[in-house]
């Protein structure tokens, strides 16, 4: 299979999926699965090998975020139903100002996206960005975004994230130095796509309708919950799994294999976290709705939520399925192959990093492969010093960040649980993704001039 072979099936099964979600508008697991299909018969593969392989894609996302989007979705419509997303904005509100309620949310996902995978925090999250939206009049666009791509700077370019940690490893870099200055570099990288978002917000305007509210006679309104039980079931499981993250670190500041050790990678796991955090967003509901005795059945807020996280589920999971029957082409050894013998600073990463996240839909595989590749050329590019390591790490994760669309299971996380139609996430996201990318970029240029 020649390289300009695969590049144009590539981009056709990208046109195809873009055509059949925004002009057809056709539901987006659909145009998922046909592009899978269609991609994996024009390369050559036979019909069971291109069914097999969408099918473990699918099922591995499932399998990874699956439980995480079911307990998310019941716990966020208990939060909402009960009144803590209302307590919540009320509260965010009064620390930011209606005026920057979307810097509050940006500030947010530029935090908790450290310790927790952006997937998982966007569903936790996304109640209170539907509240907001709601409080302030401010397009739900323009929250979403400052959610989702807040959260995806520093799942990019800070670790523990996967991504970023193991690119630190494979180039040896410190990872100290990797933690400071990949915080810094999110926060230009935050406030572009805070910016973007603000304008492609007004453009694409949209409110959330289907959230609860209270009638003006029901006394509930007096029984809405306090700031610590609004906020404790997103807290804590952040917590948690932050505890998890420091317990897991090469130092092991809680000893190995300890009763504390073992205690918080029990309870840190991101489904088991947020199923506490669950039983807390449940206790809240049950003081003020305490004689509401079918919320956990299947007509009930159990049933009805997980009636919604099952089509978000399937979206995400077909997203994956995508991703994996793109993979199957040759594009790895083309681009190696095509940079193996180029040399061009911290440009090569970059590209490298942009082609597979653009391609397959994955900024980890994008960046350590990127690294990977790198790695032999530390020396002759100048990026042997410690400092120097780091800012080739960086350089690996800023072309991760590019191009963000359909084959990216996060994608579609951040469409489904926002209400967002996919010819507006089509036209929003992308777009903010190659600015977040390229403000990386500058910023480790920068670094880059000051360092070496």
């Amino acid at each position: 299979m020649s390289p300009a072979f695969t590049i144009i099936c590539i981009v056709l099964a990208i046109a195809l999926l873009v055509l059949l979600t925004v002009k057809v508008k056709l539901h987006p697991f659909f145009a998922l699965t046909f592009s899978a299909l269609f991609f994996g018969m024009i390369i050559g593969k036979s019909l069971p090998e291109v069914v097999a392989s969408f099918a473990d894609g699918l099922g591995g996302t499932i399998a990874g975020i699956g439980i995480v989007i079911a307990i998310g979705t019941v716990m966020g419509a208990l939060l909402e139903k009960s009144g803590a997303a209302e307590t919540m904005a009320e509260t965010i509100l009064k620390i930011t100002g209606k005026k920057h309620a979307a810097l509050g949310l940006a500030v947010t996902g530029y935090f908790v996206s450290i310790p927790v995978f952006c997937d998982s925090a966007f569903v936790l999250l996304s109640p209170l960005a539907k509240r907001m939206a709601r409080d302030t009049k401010v397009s739900m666009t323009t929250m979403a975004v400052a959610l989702g791509m807040g959260l995806h700077a520093t799942h990019m370019l800070v670790p523990p994230t996967p991504g970023p940690l193991s690119v630190a490893g494979i180039l040896d870099a410190d990872l100290g130095l990797v933690i400071l200055l990949g915080m810094l570099v999110s926060i230009p990288v935050v406030a572009i796509a805070l910016f973007a978002g603000k304008i492609l917000g007004n453009k694409y305007y949209y409110e959330i309708e289907d959230i609860p509210t209270f009638d003006e006679g029901d006394t509930s309104e007096q029984k809405r919950p306090g700031a610590l039980g609004a906020f404790l079931p997103i807290l804590l499981p952040i917590l948690l799994m932050l505890l998890n993250t420091i317990a897991s670190l090469n130092s092991a500041p809680f000893g190995t294999d300890t009763f504390l050790a073992n205690f918080f990678e029990a309870v840190g796991q991101p489904s088991t976290a947020l199923l506490i955090g669950l039983v807390c967003a449940f206790v809240t509901y049950r003081k003020i709705y305490p004689d509401d005795n079918k919320v956990w059945t299947f007509d009930g807020e159990f049933g009805e939520a997980l009636k919604t996280a099952g089509q978000i589920v399937l979206i995400v999971g077909a997203g994956g399925g995508f991703a994996t029957v793109l993979k199957l082409s040759n594009l790895s050894e083309i681009v190696t192959a095509a940079f193996s013998n180029v040399s061009l600073g911290i440009i090569v990463p970059f590209i490298i990093g942009a082609i597979f996240r653009t391609c397959i839909g994955s900024g980890t595989v994008g960046m350590i492969t990127a690294a990977s590749m790198l790695l032999p050329l530390m020396d002759v590019l100048g990026f042997a010093s410690p400092i120097g390591r780091v800012i080739a790490m960086l350089a690996c994760a800023s072309g991760g960040f590019m191009v963000f669309h359909g084959n990216d299971d996060f994608f579609w996380v951040i469409t489904s649980t926002s209400n967002m139609k996919p010819e507006v996430a089509y036209k929003v996201f992308p777009l903010i993704s190659v600015l977040q990318a390229f403000t990386s970029l500058a910023c480790v240029f920068v670094l880059q001039l000051i360092f070496l």
